[in-house]
Formats: C-alpha cells, sequence, structure tokens
C-alpha cells in the first residue's frame, strides 16, 4: 500500500460522511498525534520512533536472564560468557553464551557495582557498602584482590599491561593493582565518589567523578586536568568510541524521582551512593535543569552536547556503529534506548524495554547489544532484525466532557506483506480500567472507520504493526469528535459603587466612561478556541458621575467557545414574573455602565447573560446567567421638614425631620447667616435610617436665617431654609 497523505479537509469530509446526526452544534474536534513529541507520550512495546514522527517495528530483543534481584548493575563479556553484578545482595552471576548455562556466585555483599574481565577467563568485581574488590578466576574461585577503607567501590578498569584500576567512593580515589596483586593509591579527586573509568592509549586513565561531575584525564604520571565540568551531580558512565572520542553521560540523579535505587543506602542507612549527592556549580556545560545529558569530548580536548532531556535521565552510552559518530543511549525511569547522531540533529527511540531502568549495556563481538536493567533486574540481548509485531499504546486523550465519536483516520506506509491495525476505546476515568469499554474491533482503513465505542470523556487508540521482510511506517493518527456543548458561566459580578465608573484607557481628550451606551464603546473581547476564560477587563481612570451604576463580570466556557453578553434589568419592587427589559445586548466586552436617571426611583436587579450562539446553532446555543442581586436606584433628593423655631431666653431651637424614600440620611449641615456650614447629627447619634430628627440651638443674637443642607447615601442633596422673626 503506497503513503496515504491526508489534508486537513478530507479530514473533514470523511468525517462529516459517516458521523450520523448528533443533539448538539458544537464544532468537530479533531486529535492529531503525528510528531515525535506526540508518540513519545504513548508506551511501546518493540516500537521504533524516529525523528520524523514515524513508528517503525523495532529491533528484536531476546530476554537472556531474569535475575531474582530488582537490581543489576554492571554487566562484562570474557570470552564465551557474559557476567552479571546484581544487588541488594550482591551476587555474581555467569551466563555462558554457547549453551545459556547460568552459574552464581554469593559474594555477601549488598550490590556489585562493577565488573572487569581479567583477561584469563575470570572476572573482577566491585562491591559496596563493603568496599571490596572479589576476583573469580577461570576455576570459579573467590578471593579478596583489593580492600581498601573506602566504603564503595564504583568503577573498574584494566589496561593493556593487566594492571587493574579502582574507582571508590567517599573519598573519590584511584587506585592501581599490578598484576601481582600491589595495590597502590594512583589519583586522589576533591570529589566524593570516582563512578566511572576507562582506560586509554598511553596509559591515561579518565575518571568521571560525582559530587562534583566532572571528567578529570589523568597521566602515567599521577597528574590531573579536568577535561569537562558538566555542571551535573555525576558522570555515571565514560566510552570510549571507535574514532577517539569520549562518550560522557552527565546526571542529576538526586532531583529525579525515578533514580537507580541505592540498595546501600535503603538497606543498610549507610553513606548514600551518588543518586542521592548534592549538586555542584559548573563553569562550563551546565545541566539546564534536565535529568542528563550525553557530551562527546574530542581527541583535542573540545566537547559538544549531543543530547539532553528533561524527561529521561541517562545512565549509560555506546558509540552506534550505524550512525556516523552517533550514540545509543541507555535512561530510566521508562526503559528506553535512544539513538542519536552528533551534532544532536536527531534523536531516535530505538526502543524500550518493560523494566524502569537501562543501567549498563556493553556490545558483544557480533555487534549486538547486551542490556542490563533495573525493576526488574533483566539481562536482554538486542539485535539488529526487527521483531515482526509490534505495539503502540497512546496517551489518553481527555475530550474535557462527554463526547460523541467521528472517525478514525490515519497516515500509513505498508509496503510489501506489512500492515497497520487500530483499536480504540473509550471510558470515563482518567486512568483505564475495567470500568472502560472494550478495545474495539481492528481496522485496516487509513481513509477513515467510525469509532465505534460508547459516548465518554476519555479515548485512548492501540496500533499494531506487522512485518515480516518489511516494516510498516506510522505517520499521524487523527481522531474525530463531538464534545458535549456545556452551557458558558458568569462565575462572577462586580457591582460598583454609585457614581463610580472609569474611563476607556488610550483614548484622546476627555476620555469616554466604559460601558457606557452613549459614548464609545470598548474594542471586542472575543476568544479564541480552547480559552474558557474570558479576558480580565483593564479598567482605566476611576472618575465620579452621579446617576450612573458599573457592572464589571468574568464569564467561562469550558468548550472553549466565543461568548457574547446581554445585560438585562428587571424591578424588584413589581412581580417576581415581571419580564427582564434589555439593558445591552449582543455585545462582547466585560463592562456596562448604566444610566440610572432613566428609570423611576426603587429597588432593580441587573442580570448578566452569556451564550455561546456565536459557536453554535441557533437551535442548539446554551446561556448561563448570573443576576447582582437588589439594587437601590435613588436619584431624588431628600426631604427636609422644618417646623417653626421656638425661643427661649436668648437661644433658639430648631428641630426638624430628614426623610429619604430609598436611601439613609448620610449627612446633614447647617448655616447660619452665610457662616461655614456645620456638621450636624441626629437625636439618636448616627445617621443610618431613612428619616432621622435634628436639633439645633443657636444664640438668638446671632440667628436671623438659617440654611439646611441635607444628602443622603446615593448624594443626592435637598436646601432648606428658615427664617426666625423676632
Amino acid at each position: 500500500m503506497t503513503r496515504i497523505r491526508l489534508i486537513f479537509f478530507a479530514h473533514i469530509a470523511v468525517y462529516l460522511a459517516l458521523v450520523p446526526a448528533v443533539p448538539h452544534g458544537a464544532s468537530p474536534v479533531f486529535w492529531l498525534v503525528s510528531t515525535q513529541d506526540d508518540f513519545s507520550r504513548g508506551e511501546t512495546q518493540n516500537i521504533s520512533i524516529d525523528t520524523t514522527g514515524q513508528i517503525l517495528l523495532g529491533p528484536n530483543i531476546e530476554s537472556i536472564y531474569a535475575s531474582t534481584e530488582p537490581f543489576i548493575w554492571s554487566l562484562a563479556i570474557d570470552g564465551d560468557a557474559v557476567w552479571v553484578g546484581s544487588g541488594p545482595k550482591g551476587a555474581v552471576t555467569r551466563i555462558a553464551q554457547d549453551d545459556g548455562e547460568v552459574t552464581s556466585f554469593d559474594l555477601d555483599t549488598l550490590s556489585v557495582y562493577a565488573l572487569a574481565s581479567d583477561r584469563q577467563g575470570g572476572i573482577f568485581a566491585a562491591t559496596g557498602p563493603d568496599g571490596k574488590v572479589f576476583g573469580i578466576d577461570r576455576e570459579r574461585n573467590v578471593r579478596v584482590v583489593f580492600d581498601p577503607d573506602e566504603p564503595y567501590i564504583w568503577s573498574l578498569a584494566t589496561d593493556a599491561s593487566g594492571t587493574l584500576y579502582v574507582g571508590t567512593g567517599n573519598p573519590g580515589r584511584v587506585y592501581g593493582i599490578t598484576p601481582g596483586g600491589t595495590a597502590e593509591l594512583f589519583y586522589e579527586t576533591s570529589a566524593v565518589h570516582v563512578r566511572s573509568l576507562v582506560t586509554t592509549e598511553g596509559g591515561r586513565i579518565l575518571a568521571g567523578t560525582t559530587t562534583p561531575g566532572h571528567v578529570i584525564r589523568i597521566e602515567p604520571d599521577g597528574s590531573g586536568f579536568v577535561l569537562l565540568d558538566s555542571g551535573y551531580e555525576e558522570i555515571a558512565d565514560l566510552h570510549i568510541a571507535s574514532n577517539d572520542t569520549v562518550l560522557v553521560v552527565a546526571a542529576n540523579n538526586s532531583t529525579s524521582s525515578t533514580t537507580v535505587p541505592t540498595s546501600a543506602a535503603a538497606t543498610t542507612g549507610s553513606t548514600p551512593a551518588a543518586s542521592t549527592l548534592s549538586t555542584t556549580t559548573s563553569t562550563a556545560a551546565t545541566g539546564n535543569g534536565t535529568k542528563g545529558a550525553v557530551y562527546e569530548i574530542q581527541p583535542d580536548g573540545i566537547w559538544n552536547l549531543m543530547w539532553d532531556s528533561n524527561i529521561d535521565t541517562p545512565y549509560a552510552v555506546l558509540d552506534d556503529n550505524e550512525t556516523d559518530r552517533g550514540a545509543v543511549i541507555a535512561t530510566g525511569p521508562d526503559g528506553k534506548i535512544f539513538r542519536v547522531t552528533a551534532d544532536n540533529s536527531s534523536a531516535t527511540l530505538l526502543t524500550s524495554t518493560r523494566a524502569q531502568q537501562i543501567t549498563t549495556l556493553i556490545p558483544d563481538v557480533n555487534g549486538s547489544l547486551y542490556l542490563a536493567t533495573a525493576n526488574p533486574g533483566l539481562v536482554v540481548r538486542l539485535d539488529s532484525d526487527r521483531v515482526r509485531e509490534g505495539t503502540y499504546l497512546s496517551e489518553v486523550h481527555d475530550t474535557g466532557t462527554l463526547a460523541t465519536w467521528g472517525t478514525l483516520t490515519w497516515e500509513s506506509n505498508t509496503p510489501g506483506d506489512s500492515a497497520i491495525e487500530l483499536f480504540t476505546r473509550t471510558g470515563n476515568t482518567q486512568e483505564p480500567s475495567e470500568t472502560w469499554s472494550s478495545w474495539s474491533a481492528a481496522t485496516d482503513t487509513p481513509r477513515g472507520a467510525r469509532i465505534d465505542n460508547p459516548k465518554a470523556r476519555y479515548l485512548q487508540w492501540k496500533a499494531i504493526l506487522t512485518g515480516r521482510s518489511d516494516t510498516p511506517s506510522l505517520h499521524s493518527v487523527t481522531t474525530a469528535y463531538l464534545p458535549r456543548n456545556l452551557a458558558p458561566e458568569v462565575t462572577e459580578i462586580t457591582t460598583h459603587a454609585p457614581g463610580q465608573v472609569f474611563q476607556q484607557v488610550l483614548a484622546g481628550g476627555d476620555p469616554p466612561i466604559a460601558g457606557l451606551d452613549v459614548e464609545r464603546g470598548l474594542p471586542s473581547t472575543t476568544r479564541g478556541p480552547n480559552s474558557p476564560e474570558t479576558p480580565a477587563t483593564t479598567l482605566g481612570r476611576q472618575v465620579y458621575r452621579k446617576g450612573l451604576r458599573t457592572f464589571v463580570w468574568k464569564a467561562r466556557d469550558l468548550n472553549g467557545d466565543q461568548i457574547q453578553f446581554e445585560v438585562l434589568y428587571r424591578s424588584d419592587d413589581a412581580a417576581s414574573t415581571a419580564p427582564w427589559t434589555p439593558l445591552k445586548q449582543e455585545t462582547n466586552a466585560t463592562i456596562y455602565t448604566w444610566d440610572t436617571t432613566s428609570v423611576p426611583d426603587g429597588v432593580y436587579s441587573v442580570r448578566i447573560v452569556a451564550s455561546d450562539l456565536l459557536a453554535n446553532t441557533p437551535s442548539d446555543f446554551l446561556t448561563g446567567d448570573r443576576n447582582t442581586g437588589p439594587l437601590v436606584i435613588d436619584n431624588s433628593p431628600p426631604q427636609v421638614t422644618v417646623p417653626p423655631a421656638t425661643r427661649e431666653n436668648e437661644t433658639i431651637t430648631l428641630e426638624f425631620t430628614v426623610s429619604d424614600t430609598h436611601s439613609p440620611v448620610e449627612r446633614v449641615e447647617y448655616s447660619t447667616d452665610t457662616e461655614q456650614w456645620q456638621l450636624i447629627y441626629p437625636r439618636d447619634g448616627i445617621s443610618d435610617s431613612t428619616e432621622e430628627f435634628f436639633s439645633v440651638t443657636v444664640d438668638a443674637d446671632d440667628f436671623s436665617r438659617m440654611v439646611i443642607r441635607a444628602t443622603d447615601a446615593m448624594d443626592n442633596t435637598a436646601t432648606t431654609g428658615t427664617s426666625f422673626e423676632p
């Protein structure tokens, strides 16, 4: 089958042809998975994902050994056998490559962190936290080769002369052990641990350290030079490639929740291993908050970043024979293997294992790779041949609400006898469980097949790729659905104080009032798809305008539909069945200023109605509303009732009443014979009601005329004068 190229309009056409009528008018949504990042969010089994976003059959993986221990830390190949170092029971296992015979050696320790061939058919094993190097010869005799004071031995390496170099922890030192068994301190670092060692031509040693994460070149005379300050906590692995470049694995394991567990710390409470140490500051390469990186150091000392990740933590690296100066990287927490180029221009997910971490990898003479894993502890062999079947499981897609399913379409290439089948399932829980629907029947029709699953909120699809001589490739998958239309919501209304209005921002001259119909309106505040909240209204400079009332609101639509609004009012003095009267219709603004002088005084309510009509058909749109609650509208001044004044000896007393229909009396003042205004208080001492009683007593000689000024809570003012005739 030739590669199928479907364009967006073709998706729509197929969708409309296959989807039945649904009881709402929401626009169809298309979930497209087409890039490497998209596909990397799913789960793979025998699947590769290349840089172009193609899903392919992965390399063949053969299980060699399944340990009873959860962690396999180290591997080595010596002649016809694969040696395995594990924990937390500290066993060394020999697996014969010809017949698969398994021989185990209990070293009475916790973990075997490193292995190295003795080049005579035996093996050296480095352990911790007892800090010993064991030797197992070809006759399978076990002996202690080296027992230093340091609690951890992390790394081993041998040179052409047969000298064994040992990297220790806390403190980080390098020892040399001659073939005759003589041990001497070769180099003392300032680091806490020496996590990795390799030997080079000319008698040089490269050491990778922890706290700080340095790569140190150690000369035969014991002098050291830092080649790379990684900025990461530790140098987990070093590998000399065929072109004499050095591949470096740097990691921040202590910041990762998926760090390979340290059996010593977990079991004994002793000094923690490198995966739990603190970070250091770098002046060269930097971690940049990522979990790890792989560097290439060229023979002239120049280093380049090959790969980094904020998702996957690297543990081991090898050069890749299939790419020019490329590398194969083993990672956790999902047991993935990546193939990258030296310039970091491409990174392919080669395959993944069923373990959480791939702790180390080594090549054999036939071009295969041996992988050691943790959680569980496995040894597997990775061949260049492809598997015949692989499975890809997409991430769970959340539609946000109950959805009606449309079609499933994809782009693919299926040469020869290869094939691709897709399956779907749906449910209403975030994690698939027995409560989800069963997988649908297989479909092999890329141009479009109906998703035959119950309506639900969540959707997941699965692809099965098969091929004998050729691999199929899956380039993209599109699922179409109609989300259930949800009514928009007015989530909040702010009712500002009477007369408090806001001048529009960025307006020249005398800025108009925001939200006031008689002035120039605000720019539209529309929203795009998948933006559930209306944008916040930017209020301008606050000013006072008597008789105006400002309302500002917020709204949301969980479908991401564009919202428009209607502003209405109703008198609360009328019957509850009285209709709402529109103030403003079909507005996108979230502010409205009401000129309340246009209605009689009284108690009113204002309603904001949100509608998703712009995104739905007239028969299917939905609305949501919210009321302000009772609002007092009072544009009339209070009444001042002044009876005749009374005189007693040399004083005059004036008693009067101030009343208001709707608002409390807020302030009363008087002035005699054009003197300054003087504030007076009611008889009960507080102005808090719609009717208040006052009494003023003045000297008769100072009084011929009095003016009374009364103001209510709505800033309405009444002025009354009275005079006294002697």
